[in-house]
């Protein structure tokens, strides 16, 4: 995943960290989140919300780990936040909408298809792992 910044060095330099610096310890929380290890994924990717509060990916970090501890209100209120911070972010479209059926809410979860439909019908979004993601989830909202 590439990493935009959308953000002065001088923002984060407050935090007392560089963008360099702000950028390992999001791959570590991101080892951790692939390997597993979603509660000291989890401590990391909070902390660099607190410490950078407009570093999209680990919103994004965020969105995921409530996605796996079910907590899907927590994982939909992340996945806004992404998309506020990264507008048209593709994963963070399919957690939206993912999270937003699990809670009932097709028309919404419908709307953010749409987009991400939208995207991927342009070639704006090519990613193999994207489109399975985006077809298992157009699959769900269309069986319900």
């Amino acid at each position: 995943m590439e990493l935009t910044r959308r953000r002065l060095p001088s923002e984060v330099l407050k935090g007392g960290y560089s963008d360099e610096e702000v950028d390992n310890i999001y791959e570590l929380g991101r080892f951790f989140l692939e390997n597993g290890d979603l509660h000291k994924a989890e401590t990391i990717m909070h902390g660099l919300t607190e410490v950078v509060p407009d570093y999209w990916p680990a919103w994004l970090g965020m969105a995921c780990v409530h996605i796996s501890n079910g907590r899907t209100e927590e994982a939909v209120s992340a996945a806004r936040r992404v998309l506020e911070l990264d507008r048209g972010n593709a994963v963070a479209l399919i957690y939206l909408a993912a999270s937003l059926m699990t809670l009932g809410d097709y028309n919404s979860a419908g709307t953010y298809l749409g987009e991400l439909g939208e995207k991927i019908e342009a070639g704006a979004v090519d990613d193999p792992k994207i489109l399975r993601l985006y077809r298992a989830q157009l699959a769900r909202f269309q069986s319900r």
